[in-house]
């Protein structure tokens, strides 16, 4: 990964044919000469280096307003109480069944080592592809419980008589918000959905390569951009971009985090917070 990096810094051609210009990967199927895709990059800007992601300091931190408000009432309908038990059960099966399959690799790949033959090679394969499509699964069921409780519990609960508008981003959710939601009064709610307390926050890179958190102006105004460059082929995403906008510079947008609570299959309530976008962050 060092040599990759150097390479992406000092080699003629490496970066273009490995890298988008803000240091994101165009492929993550795409190895190079090593025969490992190269690592994801950022920078803190134009006139630093780039660096592995793995190795750069924090991404830029959200602002919030207020502390995190906790909230174990049942959600309010029976038809969102089953929606909510359902996903709570889908994730939880889905981590113990991603579990299962991360320690069957282990153990495979453990056994391959100590006495490699081609049945051992076999059946390590066979089980790193079993925890690959089980991880994959973890993850969907573990996003899809996240915006199961904004959608079904908070915005019910706390924005009565808001409407979801739809998004036009790429099916694996990037350069999009996860939810969008326009309130009663005309306002808009934005919602960045987390299956658990202890998920963290996602991050992106800005053209310039820097790195920022989900929560913060510059990642808000980043993902907007992405509104506005699909908004050439799509009306509804550019006026809903606007919209956002000028939301924002009136003081009708609340843009928050929603984490589902820690649980073992039985849906046990939520916590949110609202971030603070007035102003920018990077100075």
């Amino acid at each position: 990964m060092d040599e990759q990096v150097r390479r992406a810094n000092e080699e003629p051609g490496y970066f273009e044919d490995y890298y988008k210009s803000n240091g994101n990967r165009k492929s993550l199927e795409v190895v190079d000469e090593s025969g490992t895709v190269p690592p994801q990059l950022t920078r803190q800007s134009p006139n630093h280096p780039w660096v592995a992601v793995k190795d750069a300091p924090a991404p830029l931190a959200p602002r919030f307003l207020g502390d995190w408000d906790k909230v174990h009432t049942k959600p309010p309908t029976p038809e969102a109480v089953a929606a909510l038990k359902e996903a709570a059960e889908a994730r939880h099966q889905a981590v113990q069944h991603d579990t299962a399959m991360r320690d069957a690799k282990a153990e495979a790949r453990a056994a391959h080592e100590q006495n490699p033959t081609p049945e051992t090679l076999a059946e390590k394969v066979k089980a790193e592809e079993a925890y690959r499509e089980a991880h994959i699964q973890m993850r969907d069921h573990s996003e899809a419980f996240g915006e199961a409780v904004a959608e079904h519990h908070v915005i019910p609960e706390r924005y009565q008589g808001a409407t979801r508008e739809p998004l036009d981003g790429p099916k694996n959710g990037n350069d999009q918000f996860d939810q969008v939601w326009r309130r009663a009064d005309g306002g808009y709610v934005v919602v960045e959905a987390k299956s658990s307390v202890t998920t963290e926050l996602g991050a992106r890179n800005l053209p310039s390569g820097q790195r920022v958190s989900q929560g913060t102006r510059e990642y808000f105004l980043d993902i907007i951009r992405e509104m506005r460059k699909r908004g050439e082929n799509n009306p509804a995403e550019r006026a809903l971009a606007r919209n956002l906008m000028t939301a924002l510079r009136t003081g009708k947008l609340d843009y928050i985090v929603v984490k589902g609570e820690k649980n073992t299959g039985e849906y046990a309530g939520y916590h949110t917070r609202q971030f603070d976008i007035s102003d920018r962050s990077i100075p």
